[in-house]
C-alpha cells in the first residue's frame, strides 16, 4: 500500500525532558502517574514482574481505585501472561491486553516472531514518553533514550495508542492495520513512523537509508543490536567516503551475546572505509537513536537489526525540532565520555570461539 500522510496541528507550547536511564525515567513516571487526572495508557514490550514492575503496578493500581482509566497494552512474548501485579491490576478495573498471543500455523516461527516491541506512555492528553526502555529491575542501570513531551503533542500519542490497543489480536491484512499503519502522522517539526511487520515496505529502514544519504556533517548511532543488512552498511560506508562523521556506539557487551559475536565480525569493512566505532563500557546500551549533523533525530523502539525492520511493530518519532535536538546531542556526548574505540588489531586476535557462533549465526541473522 502507497504511504499515506496525516497532517495534525498543534501549538509550539511543548516541553521537553531525556532519560539517560531506566531508573531515572521510572522515577519520574512514577510521580507522572501519581498527578494523572483522567487516564494513563502505556504500551510496552516487556513489563516484568520483578521489583519494578510491582512498583509500577501498585501505583497504577491505586489509581484505578481513584477512577483513573488505565489501559495497558504488553506484548505477550515478552511478558509473562501470569505476571501477578498484572492480575491484580485486571482486578481492580484496569483494561489489559496482550498483543498478539501465540497461533499455530504454517510458519508457526516467523508469523509468532511478529512481536510488539513499541514503548510509549500518555497520560491526561498532557505528558507523553516515547524510548527504548522497557519496565525491569535488571535494566536499572542500563543507558537508555526516552523523551518526555509535556503538551499538546500528547493528543496524537493517545491516537497512536489507541490504534495500536485495537489492533492487539488483528491480522496484518486487516483493515485497522493496513489503514492506520501505512500513514506516516505530520506534526509541525516531527513526523511519526508506526512500523508493521514486512519483507518489503520496511518504512523506518527507508527513512534512515534516506537521512543516511542525506548526511552533510556527522552520523550518530546508538544501539543495542547492530545487524542492519548489506544496505545500511553500504549507505554508512559511501558517507563516510564523502567525508561525513559517522560514529556508531554499541555496549562492549550487550545482553545478547550471540548478536555481539555476528556483530563483531562484520566491522572490517566499515573500519576500513573510516567509519567510527565506540563500545559502551559502562553498563548496557539499550538506547535506539539516530542523529545527524547534530538536527535531525529518531527516538524510538527500534534497533539496527533485520528483526525491528522486517518482524517487530515499532515506533519512530522523527524531527528537527530545536529543543529535542540539543538533548539529543547533550545524551550522546556524555555516552562517547564511556566509550572506547574500535581496535583492529585486537579485533583480528579475537577468539575462534567468537569466530565459529558468528559464521553458524549468519544464516540465521535475520532473526536474531
Amino acid at each position: 500500500m502507497r504511504d499515506k500522510k496525516e497532517i495534525v496541528s498543534i501549538t509550539d507550547k511543548n516541553n521537553y525532558a531525556f532519560y539517560s536511564s531506566s531508573a531515572a525515567w521510572y522515577e519520574a513516571l512514577l510521580e507522572d502517574i501519581a498527578h494523572a487526572v483522567s487516564f494513563i495508557y502505556i504500551e510496552t514490550f516487556r513489563l516484568v514482574d520483578d521489583l519494578i514492575g510491582e512498583k509500577i503496578c501498585k501505583a497504577l493500581i491505586e489509581k484505578v481505585k481513584q477512577g483513573i482509566k488505565v489501559k495497558l497494552l504488553v506484548d505477550w512474548w515478552g511478558t509473562k501472561t501470569t505476571h501477578p501485579y498484572i492480575k491484580e491490576l485486571e482486578e481492580v478495573g484496569a483494561e489489559v491486553r496482550y498483543f498478539q498471543k501465540f497461533v499455530l500455523s504454517i510458519a508457526v516461527f516467523s508469523r509468532n516472531h511478529m512481536r510488539d516491541h513499541r514503548k510509549i506512555v500518555v497520560i491526561d492528553n498532557q505528558i507523553s514518553y516515547i524510548g527504548s526502555a522497557n519496565f525491569s529491575q535488571y535494566s536499572l542501570s542500563w543507558r537508555e533514550s526516552i523523551l518526555r513531551i509535556q503538551g499538546d503533542m500528547s493528543s496524537v500519542f493517545r491516537k497512536i495508542f489507541k490504534d495500536n490497543f485495537r489492533i492487539y489480536n488483528k491480522d496484518l491484512f486487516h483493515p485497522y492495520v493496513s489503514k492506520a499503519f501505512k500513514r506516516t502522522i505530520l506534526v509541525d517539526d516531527f513526523y511519526f513512523i508506526r512500523e508493521v511487520p514486512s519483507l518489503f515496505s520496511q518504512r523506518i529502514k527507508k527513512n534512515y537509508i534516506c537521512l543516511i544519504q542525506k548526511a552533510k556533517t556527522s552520523i550518530v548511532i546508538e544501539t543495542p543490536y547492530f545487524i542492519p543488512g548489506y544496505r545500511i552498511y553500504k549507505e554508512l560506508g559511501n558517507a563516510a567516503k564523502r567525508g561525513v562523521n559517522v560514529q556508531i556506539i554499541v555496549p562492549q557487551n550487550s545482553d545478547v551475546k550471540i548478536v555481539d559475536y555476528l556483530r563483531d565480525a562484520m566491522w572490517e569493512t566499515l573500519y576500513k572505509k573510516g567509519v567510527n566505532i565506540h563500545f559502551y563500557t559502562k553498563s548496557n546500551l539499550h538506547s535506539k537513536l539516530l542523529f545527524i549533523d547534530n538536527q535531525t533525530f529518531s527516538i524510538g523502539s527500534a534497533n539496527f537489526d533485520h528483526r525491528s525492520f522486517k518482524y517487530m511493530f515499532e515506533i519512530a518519532l522523527i524531527g528537527s525540532n530545536v529543543q529535542v535536538s540539543e538533548l539529543v546531542k547533550n545524551h550522546v556526548e556524555k555516552t562517547l565520555e564511556n566509550t572506547i574505540g574500535f581496535d583492529f588489531d585486537t579485533w583480528k586476535e579475537r577468539s575462534f570461539f567468537k569466530r565459529i557462533i558468528a559464521l553458524f549465526a549468519m544464516p540465521i541473522r535475520h532473526l536474531l
